[in-house]
């Protein structure tokens, strides 16, 4: 079994995004802070942090839903590879403030999904390079339909950077790991 990138919640198929996560957030009205933490393995004060950096909107009734979730899933995911302060650039980027969904041109749940799925298929191809990862990042956005003209662009761009991102620091894990044994 796999795990989506950014949590610890085991899944058969990383395709299936935020789906998988998505019931229980419907079924219990959102999540607490100590669910979160559990499906994420952050801290606490890691995810309040973010929250009062305005890269993530504030809970609701002192809960989460997939807003909140899936952006922190999203910042989890890159932050092995990414400065936390470009992060939060590219979800603004996509998606304006955190605490506006108004001037989103993709909700963040189907972003993470769709990061996901992206991810999934560079990694089944050993895909590595930007161009062919643009590729993948382009078909995989066929059906989207533009908020405003332009808004496919920038996804397009984002999600490409994203990936970049994830995929990199899955091959610095790697080269550590690899590193250990050789030192070990």
């Amino acid at each position: 079994m796999q795990n989506l990138p950014g949590t610890v919640l085991p899944t058969e198929d990383i395709t299936m995004g935020f789906d998988v996560i998505h019931p229980s957030i419907r079924a219990t009205n959102g999540l607490t802070l100590a669910q979160v933490c559990t499906v994420t393995g952050l801290e606490q004060s890691t995810i309040q942090n973010w929250i009062k950096r305005g890269w993530v909107a504030h809970p609701e009734n002192k809960r989460y839903g997939e807003y909140q979730l899936a952006r922190i899933m999203i910042i989890n995911m890159l932050r092995a590879s990414m400065q936390l302060d470009n992060i939060a650039w590219l979800l603004r980027f996509v998606n304006g403030e955190a605490d506006d969904r108004g001037d989103d041109i993709i909700p963040d749940s189907v972003l993470y999904t769709h990061l996901c799925v992206i991810v999934k298929q560079c990694e089944e191809n050993d895909v590595f390079r930007a161009e062919a990862i643009q590729q993948v990042v382009e078909a995989a956005l066929a059906d989207y339909t533009e908020a405003y003209p332009g808004a496919k662009e920038k996804l397009t761009g984002a999600l490409t950077v994203m990936a970049l991102a994830f995929i990199a620091s899955e091959i610095r894990k790697e080269a550590e790991n690899l590193f250990g044994r050789l030192c070990g």
